[in-house]
């Protein structure tokens, strides 16, 4: 038989012309398009996960930029506050959608893993804790359903100075929402509306409060992963190592698969094999660390004195 007659599984690269193979078998080719493809779900995840921190991030940062014009400048013509609150708004209205899509998102890839162990049972669970547990995560999955159909998420804001000893003075932005408008709408959330007694509400804490809970939930989703993960990135690594240390250069070539060959050579399945999926997954695993502690923590710009 020919090279250009060979049928069955192989490791290959994916290129024109005649390039090193090594015969696999079925089920080794299974295993290794079976990990292949739980570790891009993950991947998925991981990566939407990073969007909800791009945005969280990105509201966090125009707070801060806020407050320090505020120390910087003089503007507080009503078009300009008008337009603050607006920023804030959209900031958060991108956020809380970020996190609408990585709950639902994530819900389908955890029900797309093989074989099933009931992770995707286990994310809702872990769900339905954190929303019992925090009124910041009730409140916030509340206020996005409103945003998403009825308004924005927030009603105003306003900058704030305050004294601190010795003879410093804090610049701050507070971002609000207004509680008789959230009632005199009738389209929020009735049973969170009876929780609160407040006029308005600081919308920052409750923010943080919701990502704390997120983070909650996604680190204890990657633990409850490892091990299977651990095995996926190990089938797959091991099938690019195979196909190197039999290659006559033993060198790494883009364009590796796990492919099945028909008759005349024609590719009738193929698994790209590469690190850069592998690499990425634990990049931004270790990148995007707990956010538990968000809530009790803070970024200052307080002046240090110059000498000692």
């Amino acid at each position: 038989m020919s090279w250009m007659d060979e049928e069955g599984y192989f490791l290959a690269i994916r290129a024109l012309g005649k390039h090193h193979r090594v015969e696999i078998d079925q089920t080794r080719f299974e295993e290794i398009q079976k990990a292949s493809t739980n570790l891009h779900h993950v991947l998925y995840i991981e990566e939407q996960w990073a969007a909800v921190i791009h945005n969280y991030f990105d509201l966090e940062k125009g707070l801060l930029e806020a407050a320090l014009r505020h120390m910087i400048m003089t503007d507080y013509e009503l078009h300009s506050l008008n337009d603050l609150q607006l920023s804030f708004a959209v900031r958060l209205a991108n956020l809380l959608s970020s996190c609408r899509a990585y709950l639902d998102q994530t819900n389908r890839h955890l029900g797309c893993l093989e074989p099933n162990c009931g992770d995707a049972e286990a994310f809702k669970n872990a769900r339905s804790h954190e929303y019992d547990t925090r009124f910041g995560y009730r409140f916030m999955e509340a206020m996005r359903n409103y945003s998403q159909h009825r308004g924005l998420p927030l009603h105003g804001s306003s900058y704030g100075i305050k004294s601190q000893e010795p003879n410093l003075l804090e610049y701050y932005v507070a971002t609000d929402i207004d509680m008789d408008e959230l009632k005199g709408d009738g389209a929020f959330k009735q049973t969170i509306l009876e929780e609160i007694t407040d006029k308005k509400l600081s919308a920052e804490p409750l923010v943080r409060e919701y990502i704390a809970g997120l983070s909650t939930i996604h680190i204890g989703l990657r633990k409850l992963l490892t091990e299977r993960v651990a095995d996926w990135v190990e089938m797959v690594r091991g099938a690019i190592a195979q196909h190197v240390d039999t290659s006559p250069d033993r060198k790494s070539t883009p364009g590796l698969c796990a492919i099945q060959l028909g008759k005349g050579d024609e590719w009738l399945q193929a698994v790209s094999l590469g690190e850069n999926m592998l690499q990425r997954v634990e990049i931004l695993q270790r990148r995007h660390g707990s956010l538990e502690r968000v809530p009790s923590s803070f970024v200052s710009g307080a002046p240090r004195p110059a000498r000692k």
